[in-house]
């Protein structure tokens, strides 16, 4: 423990998951702890950042009225400060996007398109609902979004999801990731949460020893061999559990804010 805390001493920027990390998924539950967690690091000097796998729209009120001081969303694949600067963006070209749509449409799967604040589907139907609403709430549909629009990631929905197989050119393009039983992130392959980061560290001229992260799924791999100090929520996929640093409590239990206090961060 101790040299997790002196680990701690160099943090000066904190980025956290949302779901099952600030604010349980399922719920929508986030304790009065994560209120007091920001206003202590702001406090203290130590930047915050959301970095999740939800677009802009997706980071829903009481996670902005947080006040973070960076966005790292869809994956990493937008990046923007407080003030609404854009730090990065890598959308996919639209030849991508169309090769994405014929290999879902010939394997049965519906799918969506994410914008950096909007999202649509290809058909709302009740496996689309099951995995989307409790996140994003009902979407529209629009097969023609990407005609017209930056789409930065796209979602599988079927509920044969796990025997979907990219296709060989599309494995040079793109990875999936299983986020729901019924639903994949399809993501750039070299995109990760942990490549957003990496722009805002360079951007501040700061080392990932001195970031540090939260976080539960596999969407966070990246990020947990990146930060040079890692917690997974104690809920957290297997191999999330295995690279963490440290492994602190639920959110139900305040998980953030005790951890936080046990390496010495905030009191």
């Amino acid at each position: 423990m101790e040299e997790l805390i002196k680990k701690a001493e160099q943090i000066k920027i904190i980025f956290f998951d949302i779901d099952d990390t600030l604010r349980v998924k399922t719920t929508a539950y986030m304790p009065d702890s994560i209120t007091e967690v920001f206003e202590k690091l702001h406090q203290k000097g130590i930047l915050t950042g959301i970095a999740t796998g939800r677009n802009l729209y997706g980071v829903v009120p009481e996670v902005k009225a947080l006040n973070p001081d960076y966005f790292v969303t869809i994956n990493g694949a937008f990046v923007m400060d407080a003030q609404k600067n854009v730090i990065f963006k890598n959308p996919y070209s639209k030849a991508t996007v169309k090769e994405m749509m014929d290999w879902l449409e010939a394997n049965h799967s519906e799918y969506a398109f994410v914008g950096s604040d909007e999202l649509y589907v290809s058909q709302w139907n009740e496996i689309a609902s099951s995995a989307i609403h409790p996140i994003y709430g009902t979407l529209k549909e629009n097969k023609n979004y990407y005609l017209n629009h930056d789409v930065y990631q796209m979602l599988s929905l079927s509920d044969h999801d796990d025997q979907i197989e990219l296709t060989e050119s599309l494995k040079q393009q793109i990875r999936m990731v299983r986020w729901h039983e019924y639903s994949s992130d399809l993501v750039p392959i070299h995109g990760s949460k942990a490549d957003g980061c990496k722009k805002i560290l360079d951007r501040l001229d700061l080392k990932p020893e001195n970031m540090m992260n939260f976080g539960d799924e596999l969407n966070d791999r990246e990020l947990f061999d990146l930060s040079g100090l890692s917690v997974a929520m104690k809920i957290s996929h297997q191999e999330i559990l295995d690279k963490a640093d440290y492994i602190t409590e639920t959110i139900e239990n305040d998980g953030i804010l005790k951890a936080l206090r046990a390496l010495k961060i905030i009191d």
